[in-house]
């Protein structure tokens, strides 16, 4: 699916866990905005990803690799100074990222594993609450959105069998667009209950 799409799902999944948790979704905030930064994460695979248009200086498959293989070395080489387990579990995350081909350990459960443990590790590591809960959602649903597309993803990352439903729709085809227009109602509805005017 489109980044537009995988951020507006991301956004509306986490305002639906907000509603049912009876959360405020004006004080969460910050959540909602790591739901943006997981919907796109998984995309860090493909060199032309919305992320990677601000990470990469040119991007390609082999600028792609250099660039995180570089990152990922230089968080390694800072835990060495520091030992910090979030900066490992970082470093090793941006590495297998780096290497990945797109729809492979980022999309898989693996990676949802470690960028989630990252994510919680970071939160923990700047103090930042459980801004993670938003990241992770974010990251989920994006995964859940590409498993319904005709590509699939490769869910048992290293093994490169993909795993799709049996119901699928077209990158940017009809079936997304009317998935983008119900998530769009969605938090419309929200919203406006939210300002008393539904």
């Amino acid at each position: 699916m489109t980044g537009k799409t995988h951020i507006t799902l991301g956004v509306a999944g986490t305002v639906a866990l907000l509603v049912l948790s009876n959360r405020s979704i004006e004080s969460s905030t910050y959540i909602l905005g790591a739901s943006v930064l997981g919907s796109l994460v998984p995309d860090l695979d493909h060199p032309s990803a919305k992320l990677n248009q601000k990470i990469l200086p040119v991007k390609n498959s082999f600028f792609k690799k250099v660039i995180y293989l570089i990152i990922g070395g230089i968080l390694l080489y800072f835990d060495t100074k520091i030992r910090s387990r979030f900066l490992t579990l970082l470093g090793i995350t941006i590495i297998l990222t780096g290497l990945s081909r797109h729809r492979g350990f980022t999309h898989s459960i693996l990676g949802l594993a470690m960028f989630s443990l990252t994510s919680y590790l970071g939160a923990v590591y700047y103090g930042i609450g459980n801004i993670y809960t938003g990241f992770i959602a974010g990251y989920a649903i994006h995964l859940i959105a590409d498993f319904f597309t005709n590509s699939g993803i490769e869910l048992f990352y290293p093994l490169s069998k993909k795993c799709k439903s049996p119901i699928t729709v077209t990158t940017g085809g009809l079936g997304e667009n009317l998935i983008l227009l119900i998530s769009i109602l969605y938090l419309s509805g929200v919203v406006f209950n939210g300002l008393g005017l539904l």
